[in-house]
C-alpha cells in the first residue's frame, strides 16, 4: 500500500488543520497505529462550506451535465484503479474482512455507472400543456436543480461504500459535497479525494473530506451551518434524529440511512438447509457490523428445533479472524467501546433466559485487537432488550413463534426498526404475502438480497427518512422548481 494520505482536502488541496492537530488511526486487530489523521476542527468546517459554497455559486457544474458525467466517469476508473489500496486501507483502519471487498468495494465501482448514465438521461426539464387559471393561458416547466453543498457523514462500518454513495450522487446530481468521515476510518476519505485530485478533472471547490478525532465537535459545526441545503447521513437512530433537528432550523432537507434491527422469518415450509446457511451469513457478514444484517431469526414452532441444529455448528464452527484470510467471515469488532457494549449486550441477555448456544464471549486467540466469538442466542424473547437493540457485531438471536404467518410478522413488526427484512418459504406465493406485510424498506425473499444501483434502499420507523439509490435515491438531491410562462 503506497504512503496513506491523511490530510484534510478543502478547496482542492490537501492541508492540515489549522490547529495543526493530529490524531491516531488504529488497527482494530492488532492496535497498531497505521497513520494520523488531521484532526479538524470548527473553522476548518467553515473553510470547507466556504468554499463548496462560492463553487456552487459561482460555476455551472450544476447545469453542465456532459461535463460532469465526464469527470465521474474519470471518478470511476481512477477508483478502480485503486480498488487494491481501497482494500487494503478498508481492512488496516477498519478491520474489515477481505471476503467482504467484493461487495464494500467492486460492486460499488461498477454500480456507478447507474448514475453516471442518470446524469445525461435524466429528464432535467419537463414541459406540461398549457393551463387555465386567473385568464391566464399558461405553459409551465418543471425544472430539478441541485441545493448546491450537501453535508455528507459516514460512518465507519462501509467508509468506501457509504463514501461513494453520497460523494458520487452528490456531484452527479451537480452539488458541491462535504465529507465527514467516521473517527475511527478517516483515511479513506483521503484516498477518494487523492483520486478525485490526481485522476479526475472535477473542479476544486466540489469534494471537500473533513476528518476528526471528535466527531459531534465537527458534525455540530456543519449541521448548524445554513449554507449547507442537505444533510446525507448513515448512522445510528439518535444522531440522525439530532441531524434532522438541527436541519429543521433554517428548514434544511436531510436524508438519514439509520440502523436496523432486521427480522428473517423462517416460515415452517422453509427450505431450513438454505434458510439457516444464509440466515448465518447474512448475520455475520462485516463481522455482524452491518445496518442491514438479518440479527433477529423468528422461526416457527415447528421447525424451530431443527433450524438449532442447523445454526449451532454453523456458528461454533464459522471461520473468524485476521481479517486478511479470505477465509474469514468475522474479524476485530471497530473499538474497545464497541466490545465491551457487545459483551454488556450478550451477558444481559444471558441472564435475562436466553440460552448460549456458541461464542458469547471476548476471544484471548489474539494479543491484541478487539476480537468477539461468531455467538448464537436462543429462546430469546421478542421484548427483550437483545431482541429490541441493535447489537452491531456477530451476534444472532433466535425466537420462537407458533400460529399462522400472521403471527410471524406481527414478531418480525415488533421493533422500532424497519430498514430491511428477510422471509424464507418454499412457497414464493406465500412469502410475497409476508413480504407485503413486513414493515421495512427491504425485503429478501429466500437467496435473494435488495441491494443495487437502481433499487431504492430506505428504512421504516427509526431507521431512516428518504433512500439511497435508484432515480428515486437520484432526486433526494435535487429540489424541484416549476416555472409558468404565457402561452404565445
Amino acid at each position: 500500500m503506497p504512503t496513506i494520505e491523511g490530510r484534510l482536502f478543502i478547496d482542492g488541496e490537501f492541508r492540515e488543520a489549522r490547529s495543526g492537530r493530529r490524531y491516531d488511526v488504529i488497527n482494530p486487530a492488532d492496535e497498531s497505529v497505521i497513520a494520523q489523521a488531521a484532526d479538524a476542527g470548527v473553522e476548518d468546517v467553515d473553510d470547507a462550506i466556504t468554499a463548496a459554497r462560492r463553487f456552487a455559486d459561482s460555476s455551472d457544474w450544476g447545469r453542465d451535465h456532459e461535463f460532469r458525467r465526464k469527470c465521474l466517469v474519470q471518478l470511476q476508473e481512477g477508483l478502480r484503479a485503486r480498488s487494491d489500496d481501497i482494500k487494503a486501507l478498508l481492512t488496516a483502519e477498519g478491520g474489515i474482512v477481505v471476503s467482504n471487498m467484493s461487495t464494500q468495494v467492486d460492486v460499488m465501482i461498477e454500480g456507478m455507472d447507474f448514475f453516471n448514465d442518470l446524469i445525461t438521461s435524466f429528464q432535467w426539464e419537463e414541459d406540461l400543456p398549457a393551463f387555465d387559471i386567473l385568464g391566464n393561458r399558461s405553459l409551465r416547466r418543471i425544472c430539478y436543480e441541485p441545493y448546491g453543498v450537501v453535508g455528507a457523514i459516514t460512518p465507519w462500518n462501509a467508509p468506501f461504500m457509504t463514501a461513494i454513495w453520497k460523494v458520487h450522487h452528490a456531484l452527479a446530481t451537480g452539488n458541491s459535497v462535504i465529507l465527514k468521515s467516521a473517527p475511527d476510518t478517516p483515511l479513506t476519505a483521503a484516498l477518494l479525494a487523492r483520486v478525485v485530485s490526481e485522476s479526475t478533472d472535477i473542479p476544486k471547490g466540489a469534494y471537500h473530506a473533513i476528518s476528526s478525532a471528535d466527531k459531534a465537535i465537527v458534525g455540530d459545526a456543519m449541521t448548524a451551518d445554513q449554507r449547507i441545503g442537505l444533510y446525507h447521513f448513515t448512522g445510528s437512530p439518535g444522531v440522525g434524529q439530532r441531524i434532522a433537528e438541527r436541519a429543521a432550523n433554517g428548514i434544511r432537507h436531510s436524508v438519514l440511512e439509520l440502523g436496523g434491527k432486521s427480522a428473517n422469518v423462517v416460515l415452517p415450509d422453509a427450505n431450513l438447509d438454505m434458510a439457516c446457511g444464509l440466515g448465518m451469513a447474512m448475520c455475520m457478514s462485516n463481522s455482524g457490523q452491518g445496518c442491514a444484517l438479518a440479527t433477529r431469526m423468528v422461526v416457527h414452532a415447528d421447525v424451530y428445533d431443527e433450524v438449532l441444529a442447523r445454526l449451532q455448528p454453523m456458528i461454533a464452527n464459522l471461520a473468524w479472524g485476521d481479517p486478511t484470510d479470505p477465509a474469514n467471515m468475522v474479524g476485530p469488532i471497530i473499538r474497545a467501546e464497541q466490545l465491551e457494549r457487545i459483551e454488556g449486550l450478550v451477558d444481559r441477555a444471558v441472564a435475562d433466559g436466553a440460552r448460549l448456544l456458541a461464542g458469547g464471549k471476548r476471544s484471548n486467540r489474539f494479543e491484541r485487537g478487539f476480537w468477539y466469538e461468531p455467538t448464537l442466542l436462543v429462546d430469546v424473547d421478542e421484548n427483550s432488550e437483545i431482541a429490541q437493540t441493535e447489537v452491531f457485531g456477530p451476534v444472532l438471536s433466535v425466537i420462537r413463534y407458533e400460529g399462522d404467518d400472521d403471527e410471524a410478522v406481527r414478531v418480525a413488526n415488533n421493533s422500532r426498526y424497519g430498514l430491511s427484512a428477510y422471509v424464507q418459504s418454499s412457497d414464493e406465493e406465500r412469502a410475497w404475502k409476508v413480504a407485503h406485510k413486513l414493515e421495512a424498506g427491504t425485503v429478501n425473499i429466500n437467496n435473494s438480497f435488495y441491494l443495487s444501483p437502481d433499487a431504492p434502499f430506505g428504512g421504516y420507523g427509526i431507521s431512516g427518512d428518504g433512500v439511497e439509490h435508484g432515480v428515486a435515491g437520484f432526486r433526494e438531491y435535487l429540489r424541484i422548481k416549476s416555472i409558468a410562462s404565457p402561452e404565445h
